[in-house]
């Protein structure tokens, strides 16, 4: 799944899915946070890289704004709360205890198109 436009109506929309991507990721999401609301971190057995698109949150005390990134690391878990209305993107990526599950992702192009 790929959504070229973001739904203004909706505080989250999925831009790529796992089957799209290299097996360490999972996802890579848009989210739309009024103030106050809350985005619950590290409990989802995923590592999440969060970057402040727009607005400005707390995390754990610490205010972030546009610009800001904020790493959580699978299992530490933590609430990120909107401050104003807030737009972040959030790439969730497995650890490696589950990424050495899973099979190799390998593009398959005819052997011809493999080569610039």
């Amino acid at each position: 799944m790929i959504i070229s436009i973001i739904d203004p109506d909706d505080y989250w929309s999925c831009l790529i899915r796992r089957g799209m991507l290299h097996s360490e990721t999972e996802s890579v999401e848009h989210w739309a946070l009024t103030p106050g609301q809350d985005l619950g971190l590290g409990n989802q057995g995923v590592h999440e890289a969060v970057i402040i698109l727009t607005g400005a949150a707390s995390y754990q005390g610490q205010n972030l704004t546009a610009g800001n990134m904020l790493l959580a690391p699978a299992g530490e878990a933590g609430t990120l709360t909107a401050l104003t209305a807030t737009q972040i993107l959030n790439i969730r990526a497995y650890p490696e205890q589950v990424t050495k599950l899973l099979p190799a992702r390998v593009p398959e192009l005819p052997e011809a198109e493999r080569a610039i």
